[in-house]
């Protein structure tokens, strides 16, 4: 499969904003285990450079582009792995069905977490061999609720503010989140920034009064010195991963009729403790509905994570309540 006309070179120098400092890549860090967890401790991330095959991420790429053409939301000149978006059509999507996080509506989402490549992918053995070693296990449970983004420029939906995702994910926290676009993704396509360091803060309280829409609420509390944000353009099979308390954003697009897809997945120790709702997908639809029509080799992935193996701890409403203000 051809990669993206809009491909963008792996080692291209990434620009962006002013306060946006690079990534530092660790791919030269995954055959020395101890420095690896010596440069997760300091910096609360990760960037490795094609980490991840492109062939199934660009293969996913595709089927997602299928699903929002049958919904007539492509641009009818877009090539064949090409982003571009009918805007017309966009605009006319209602914004109440809108999932304002995806970028898209609640049936066109559901229609996406249906595809079997979305929950392959995670399983990839590069992804569970960085968390075997992160999280210092032989056995990396990955979380069935995947997250795939779908971001367009629809005025329901806009860039996602700084928070941490203990708060949202609970459970154990050390979870830890992949996060990888699905295609290239240059830094005017909106993708993540990290505040590096910002994990040894513990979990922050919540409530800024910043962002958009329903992520007032639970963006994290931040104080003015507190700007030590990295990023860069991501090419297809980069990664970036971080624990659940590193606090990360998504930049926000310059793009008006390109979508920008990702994907966030997390991880954690077999026999750590897990909130129940990491157990649902995130089309919020029964897991039956979402299975359909699945056989062969996609049937292996269905049910993998057998809730009766498992140790829960419960929901905790008041992490995601906006709470006093934080001291800096």
């Amino acid at each position: 499969m051809t990669r993206p006309r809009d491909s963008v070179p792996a080692d291209r120098p990434a620009s962006g904003p002013a306060d946006l400092a690079p990534f530092d890549d660790s791919t030269d860090l995954l055959g020395v285990p101890g420095e690896l967890r010596a440069r997760a401790e300091r910096d609360g991330y990760l960037f490795f450079r094609g980490l991840l095959d492109p062939e199934p991420i660009l293969e996913l790429r595709s089927k997602v582009l299928d699903v929002l053409a049958r919904h007539g939301l492509r641009a009818p000149d877009a090539g064949p792995l090409g982003g571009r978006l009918d805007l017309a059509r966009l605009a006319e999507l209602p914004a109440e069905r809108m999932r304002a996080d995806i970028g898209v509506t609640a049936d066109i989402y559901a229609d996406l977490q249906k595809l079997p490549q979305l929950h392959r992918l995670p399983h990839h053995p590069s992804l569970l061999e960085v968390y075997r070693t992160l999280l210092d296990t032989d056995e990396v449970f990955v979380h069935p609720r995947h997250i795939m983004r779908a971001m367009t420029s629809h005025p329901a939906t806009g860039a996602t503010p700084p928070h941490q995702d203990f708060p949202l994910v609970q459970g154990t926290s050390s979870t830890w989140t992949s996060w990888f676009p699905i295609g290239d993704c240059r830094l005017g396509n909106g993708p993540l920034a990290i505040l590096r360091g910002s994990h040894r803060q513990g979990c922050l309280p919540v409530g800024t009064g910043a962002g958009d829409g329903h992520w007032t609420s639970w963006g994290a509390q931040l104080c003015a010195e507190e700007t030590d944000w990295v990023g860069g353009d991501f090419a297809v099979g980069d990664v970036v991963t971080f624990p659940s308390f590193t606090v990360h954003r998504s930049l926000p697009s310059a793009v008006r009729d390109e979508i920008r897809i990702s994907m966030d997945v997390r991880y954690q120790r077999s026999d750590d403790v897990i909130e129940a709702r990491s157990l649902t997908n995130h089309a919020e639809r029964p897991w039956d509905e979402i299975y359909q029509g699945w056989s062969g080799e996609d049937a292996d992935l269905m049910y993998y994570w057998r809730p009766e193996r498992l140790s829960y701890t419960p929901w905790d409403d008041s992490l995601v309540e906006p709470g006093a203000r934080r001291i800096c």
